[in-house]
């Protein structure tokens, strides 16, 4: 992949990972742990796993810029991992809300759509992630392919 176009990638990854699973995620959790009491303690538990998910999202994200082979394997796992993680809770939160008849005060609108918004785009960033990590692995294969093979002679 050419050298721009992967600095481009990153910087775009790295933007929206500050947006989506740090900013969105961990601030929704925080509100749903904040507002717990009233929404009952399962919702807490969920908001406590979201701030969780974009912890660890975040973290894959970052292991991602750097060219080691164990980090970009750890950022593919926590990429990976977290985005599960944060999807299930979404589903958690917006089955919740229906299910609770949550709507915004002023529009009406049902809430679970401002959380599907406001979380489900955390996939662009994860992908990428494990993009950029898949690219550093396969680039480092592909380098250590051009060694030389040792010599099984012991010479």
């Amino acid at each position: 992949m050419a050298k721009p176009l992967f600095t481009v990638l990153k910087v775009i990854m790295l933007i929206l990972t500050a947006v989506y699973p740090l900013i969105m995620v961990c601030l929704s959790g925080a509100g749903l742990v904040y507002n717990g009491a009233s929404y009952g303690g399962g919702m807490k538990i969920v908001g406590m796993l979201l701030i969780t998910s974009g912890i660890i999202m975040t973290s894959g994200a970052i292991l991602s810029l750097f060219r080691r082979n164990i980090l970009s394997v750890i950022s593919m796992i926590c990429s990976g991992s977290g985005l599960v993680l944060c999807l299930a809770m979404l589903y958690k939160v917006v089955t919740h809300a229906d299910a609770a008849g949550w709507a915004d005060n002023y529009t009406m609108a049902p809430v679970s759509d401002m959380y599907q918004v406001r979380i489900l785009p955390v996939i662009i960033p994860a992908v990428l992630a494990v993009i950029i990590a898949a690219v550093h692995l396969a680039s480092a294969s592909k380098k250590g392919s051009d060694a030389p093979a040792p010599s099984i002679l012991g010479d």
